[in-house]
């Protein structure tokens, strides 16, 4: 599993250099050629959103997420492991809250039908008027099940003694 977060959050970071990308082109074409693009700014923010929302479970499995550990640091290893305990039972009661809700919002999003039976997610209501937002919805409930996960074998993990193990790194 670990393997699977690091290799799609990698591979969603990219969206930031074609973000980068994709606006100097819009930037040239706008105000270069006066021909805008309709649509450098949906993308923008589907690759940008779906990055983000992968990002969770990556720094939980790459141990990357930061940590105030000035309180912490002076526990006996019992009570430092006590805090963590709680902390992923937090992090598990409110990302489960978060992928219910999310998972009620993509069906929603994604799953609408026409009268004919076509498939019809939400769109997002520009001149493009593309189903992005839906697709942004459904990336919600992916990103928040992940990290549902990734909290929950911490959580297991901790309360086995195993939680000192390095985290995965891909090459």
């Amino acid at each position: 599993m670990d393997r699977i977060i690091l290799a799609l959050g990698r591979l969603a970071s990219w969206g930031f250099a074609i973000i980068v990308l994709m606006m100097v082109y819009e930037v040239v074409a706008r105000y270069g050629f006066g021909a805008p693009t309709i649509w450098a700014h949906e993308i923008a923010g589907l690759l940008g959103a779906v990055a983000f929302l992968l990002a969770g479970a990556y720094c939980m499995v790459e141990d990357g997420h930061m940590r105030i550990t000035a309180f912490v640091d002076g526990m006996r290893a019992g009570t430092q492991r006590l805090f963590r305990v709680i902390g992923y039972v937090c992090g598990a009661i409110y990302l489960g809250g978060l992928a219910f809700s999310a998972f009620q919002i993509a069906n929603r999003a994604a799953f609408r039908f026409m009268d004919d039976g076509t498939w019809f997610p939400e769109r997002s209501g520009t001149s493009w008027n593309t189903p992005l937002p839906a697709y942004v919805k459904v990336a919600l409930f992916v990103g928040a099940a992940l990290f549902l996960v990734v909290v929950l074998r911490a959580l297991y993990r901790t309360l086995r003694g195993q939680d000192d193990d390095p985290p995965v790194r891909l090459p």
